[in-house]
């Protein structure tokens, strides 16, 4: 059996005390088709980036779980057709990891760019300052500015 990750977004609609509901038909569904359930975390309630489904906040899910695979399209569809999740993924945790291996591999041979290290006589000598721009500096008294903006012709 395959290992899977899922995670839902339940909508905001949804009363808090249903919410448990739900997640416990999701549970029973997967172990009903055959799956293990391995880790079950509920996230809370949180603010979404953008507005799915007219929903700004919502409740998320995490489910860990092995499964045949030739059952996760039932299970897919079955989570597809509930009304009340608006978002879900389902991830299959064994590619995921061999993906993951692949990308470190790939990262170790990458050349890194080290910035170079200062020398003993560099080490003494204080840290140079961002360079000042030049010119006078001006000085508004914006109070009397405003004043005589208010009592120019322009303004009556």
């Amino acid at each position: 059996m395959a290992k899977y990750e899922l995670m839902y977004i339940i909508s905001n609609s949804v009363a808090d005390d249903e919410v448990p509901k739900i997640t416990e038909e999701v549970k029973k569904y997967i172990e009903s088709n055959g799956g293990v359930m391995e880790k079950h975390e509920e996230l809370g309630k949180k603010k979404l980036a953008y507005t799915v489904a007219k929903t700004r906040n919502a409740f998320y899910v995490l489910d860990n779980f092995s499964a045949p695979a030739d059952k996760i399209n039932d299970i897919d569809q079955r989570i597809r057709t509930y009304q009340s999740i608006i978002r879900y993924l389902i991830i299959n945790m064994d590619e995921a990891l061999i993906r993951m291996e692949k990308d470190k591999v790939l990262q170790s041979k990458i050349k890194r760019r080290i910035p170079p290290t200062e020398t003993k006589e560099e080490a003494g000598k204080p840290a140079r300052s961002s360079p000042k721009t030049g010119g006078p500096k001006i000085e508004i008294d914006l109070d009397a500015e405003i004043e005589k903006a208010i009592d120019s012709k322009d303004l009556k």
